[in-house]
């Protein structure tokens, strides 16, 4: 008896787990360059709709790491690429564009200490909400992410971004690899608050 292909197999080709992280990297240099050069693809990918990316620059950025043709891969990387929009500072200066990726800042650090300004005894993204967002998952998760992105890009926060797309890769995919990356996140955050309780006052 022949079996049937299931509505999953096409997606394989475009869904290599060891490709994310190192692409969403890239994508973040070439976000960043946007962002001196191309400023209206660079505020295209921040007004969009995750959920239904239709932003010219989105297209042309997975064309051309050949991601295109799964709908549900198309909407994580419509999530991965907002965030890291939202998070590239627009610079006034063509060659000194900063890029959201910081690949010394894991994302548990980050946002418990937030930009300079904003540290301080409690997390700047606060326990309550850094719980809400390793119980979310489905659709809250990606709302509660992209409230997240946008916190950060206020106060000027970038992080590592290997490490966010794999989180968002794994999300609702694969329980086993998304609790790991949960797990890195809740390391990272609460170790940056043992740091900073053990810092002495000024």
């Amino acid at each position: 008896m022949t079996s049937v292909p299931t509505a999953a197999a096409p997606a394989q080709q475009s869904d290599q787990p060891r490709r994310w992280g190192s692409i969403a990297v890239g994508f973040a240099g070439e976000i960043s360059t946007l962002a001196g050069y191309r400023r209206g693809d660079l505020a295209g990918l921040r007004r969009m709709d995750p959920d239904q990316p239709d932003a010219a620059a989105f297209w042309r950025l997975m064309a051309s790491q050949k991601l295109l043709g799964n709908p549900e891969i198309e909407r994580k990387w419509g999530l991965i690429l907002h965030g890291i929009a939202l998070m590239t500072p627009t610079t006034a200066g063509d060659s000194d564009s900063r890029s959201a990726h910081n690949g010394s800042m894991p994302v548990g650090r980050a946002l418990f200490l937030g930009g300079e300004s904003q540290r301080g005894e409690s997390g700047f993204y606060s326990e309550t909400r850094f719980n809400r967002l390793l119980t979310a998952r489905g659709p809250m998760l990606r709302v509660l992410l992209a409230r997240m992105f946008r916190m950060l890009a206020a106060a000027d926060v970038s992080f590592n971004w290997y490490e966010m797309a794999m989180f968002i890769r794994h999300a609702d995919y694969n329980e086993e690899r998304a609790e790991e990356s949960r797990r890195q996140l809740a390391r990272e955050y609460y170790r940056a608050e043992r740091r900073n309780s053990q810092q002495p006052e000024a």
